[in-house]
Order: C-alpha cells, then sequence, then structure tokens
C-alpha cells in the first residue's frame, strides 16, 4: 500500500479526521458519509473540496468504494452495522473514542471484529503523542515500574443537554464518551484497573455528573488519584496532567489544550531533571496524526495496532465502575475482561 484508501463516516467528530488525512502524504481520502446533507456548509461541497465522494450513508459507501480503511465518528450505537459492513470487506477500521456504550455493548462490538478477524485501532490520539510515547519508554526503562500516579483531565466544555453523549444507550455519559482519553493513558502506563471508588457531581445543571474524583488500583500494585469533569473556568488551558512516581525515579506530563506536549523526568540516583518538549500540532500534523501514522504503518506490514478493542472495552469498563462507585458509594471492581 502506497497509499491508504481511506472514508471517514460522521462529520460531526470526522470533520478533525479529514483535516488531519487531507495532510497525510500516506492518505487517499476518497470518501465521506453523514446523515445530513446540511453539514458542514454542505455534505456534497464539503466532500469535492477535499477531491472526495459523497454519501448519506456509511455503509452504502463502505459498500460501493474500493476502501483499505475507514474511520467510524458516529456515536457507538451506530457502530455494529458498520463495523459488519466493513469487516465482511476487508476494510481495516480506525474507531472513535467512546468504543461503546457499556461493557456489555463494547464485548459485542469485539466479537463481531473477531468473528471477521478484522484489523482495528481504537482512536485513542492521546497515547501517540510524542511526549506519552517518550514516558512510556522511560516507564520500561530507567524510570522503572509505576507505584503512583496523579491525573487530571480537567477543563470547561461543557455538551448540549440533549447531546448523544448523555445517553447511556449511546455516548454512556462525560466520563464515558470524554474522560476516556486520560483513562487510557493512565492505563497504557499503569496496566489493567482492577478497583475504583469514585464521588461525582453535576453542579451545572447536566443530564447526569459531569465532574468525578476518583481512585483507582491497578494490578500488580500501583495506585492512582484522578479528576476528571468539564467543570473548569474557560481562562486555563494547561490540561491534561500526570504526575508519575516510579520504581527509580518521577515525571511530569504536562498538557495544553488536549495535547501532551512536554515531558519532565529524573531519576532517584540524578539530580539532574531531563525535558522533553514536542507538540503533535507542527508542520501541517493534527493531535490525531501520530495515531494515524500508527496505524497506516500498522496495515503496511500486517500488524495488530497498539491500541485495541481490549483497550477500549478497558476505558469503557473503567467508567462504568466509577458511575456506579459514584452511586453506591462502595469500592467497585473494574469488569473490563470477558466474562
Amino acid at each position: 500500500m502506497n497509499r491508504i484508501r481511506i472514508g471517514v463516516v460522521g462529520l460531526g467528530f470526522g470533520r478533525h479526521h479529514v483535516r488531519t488525512l487531507a495532510n497525510m502524504e500516506e492518505a487517499d481520502l476518497v470518501a465521506m458519509a453523514d446523515l445530513n446533507p446540511d453539514i458542514m456548509g454542505g455534505l456534497e461541497a464539503y466532500a469535492a473540496g477535499y477531491g472526495a465522494k459523497a454519501y448519506l450513508d456509511g455503509v452504502e459507501m463502505i459498500e460501493n468504494e474500493a476502501l483499505d480503511a475507514v474511520t467510524l465518528c458516529t456515536p457507538p450505537s451506530t457502530r455494529a452495522q458498520l463495523i459488519e459492513a466493513a469487516a465482511s470487506r476487508g476494510v481495516a477500521l480506525f474507531v472513535e473514542k467512546p468504543w461503546a456504550t457499556n461493557v456489555a455493548h463494547g464485548r459485542e462490538l469485539a466479537a463481531l471484529c473477531e468473528r471477521h478477524r478484522a484489523t482495528v485501532m481504537t482512536a485513542f490520539s492521546f497515547r501517540f503523542h510524542p511526549a506519552i510515547v517518550k514516558l512510556k519508554e522511560l516507564v520500561e526503562g530507567e524510570l522503572g515500574a509505576p507505584w503512583m500516579l496523579n491525573g487530571e483531565y480537567v477543563f470547561s466544555w461543557r455538551p448540549d443537554p440533549t447531546g448523544w453523549l448523555w445517553d447511556p444507550a449511546n455516548g454512556g455519559g462525560f466520563f464515558n464518551e470524554n474522560s476516556c482519553h486520560l483513562f487510557d493513558a493512565i492505563c497504557h502506563l499503569l496496566g489493567d484497573p482492577i478497583s475504583v471508588a469514585a464521588e461525582a457531581i453535576a453542579p451545572m445543571d447536566t443530564p447526569s455528573e459531569h465532574a468525578a474524583a476518583l481512585s483507582v488500583r491497578f494490578a500488580g500494585g500501583p495506585i492512582a488519584a484522578i479528576t476528571v469533569g468539564g467543570i473548569a473556568a474557560g481562562g486555563f488551558h494547561t490540561y491534561p496532567r500526570i504526575d508519575l512516581i516510579t520504581a527509580n525515579g518521577q515525571a511530569h506530563l504536562a498538557g495544553h489544550d488536549h495535547i501532551w506536549e512536554q515531558l519532565t523526568w529524573t531519576t532517584r540516583d540524578s539530580a539532574e531533571v531531563h525535558t522533553l518538549s514536542a507538540s503533535p500540532e507542527a508542520l501541517g500534523n493534527t493531535r490525531y496524526t501520530d495515531a494515524f501514522q500508527h496505524f497506516f504503518a500498522c496495515l503496511r506490514i500486517g500488524q495488530t495496532p497498539t491500541s485495541t478493542p481490549a483497550d477500549g472495552i478497558r476505558a469503557v469498563a473503567l467508567a462504568m465502575a466509577l458511575y456506579e462507585s459514584a452511586r453506591t458509594g462502595r469500592r467497585v471492581d473494574v469488569q473490563h475482561g470477558k466474562e
């Protein structure tokens, strides 16, 4: 594959994918689909501006175009038929978060992918930013095993109360749809969460809670304290954030407007502090470019992407455990493994 022929389904969020793919030499953006013909000022004209064909139905697009891959940017409740259409034709899938509405739904979608032996990547773009890639390398190397983490992903955005995000049968709430980015990044560093104790609030009249503080225990011993939500003042842009203490050192991962931009770290046997500053948004790249580059590289060599449906289920399970703990006032187990 010299260039990956790809289509985008769902332009509400998918417009960010379109902009990213249009600036990647590896991608041939051939088609896009959305149910709304008036989206982006007119679907036909918008698609034509990128040299792509427009469709009002994602399944029809997949059935009619010769695609290597498709990116799904639709709500989780619509995913099964799109996955079936693509996977049954050998079309690789790049699936936006959240992976599913709940754990049972996540397992159903994963089983569908497995049945067709589909190549699937969950679109947790955070973990592919250079600063967190470096931190992962350090945890597996000179910094050693993680012991304790403090993480924060709190900002001012609050979705429309009528939006699909809040529907338990679709978006699964704020923590499932949005906080999952930080959940995945932390699990990427610490491993599998096994239990959660959480408190959650909804101080701004939203359909369900949109701010939470939780403590998480991970397999093998690491612990984390995490705050997430959409209750911040708009003037601050220094999010997300992770502070990590490990067996052989300490690290601070700093973000700006949803992007990991800087990593500082030191080891226990040294007074020297190292710094890596690397924004993923430079030279025509967006915050999604690194994830797509990984996806395309895997397609070329027939390799499974490192961000899998299992990772998607794990993030959903952590969000569901958060809700249950906040509701019951008890520490609860994180049910992300197969039953």
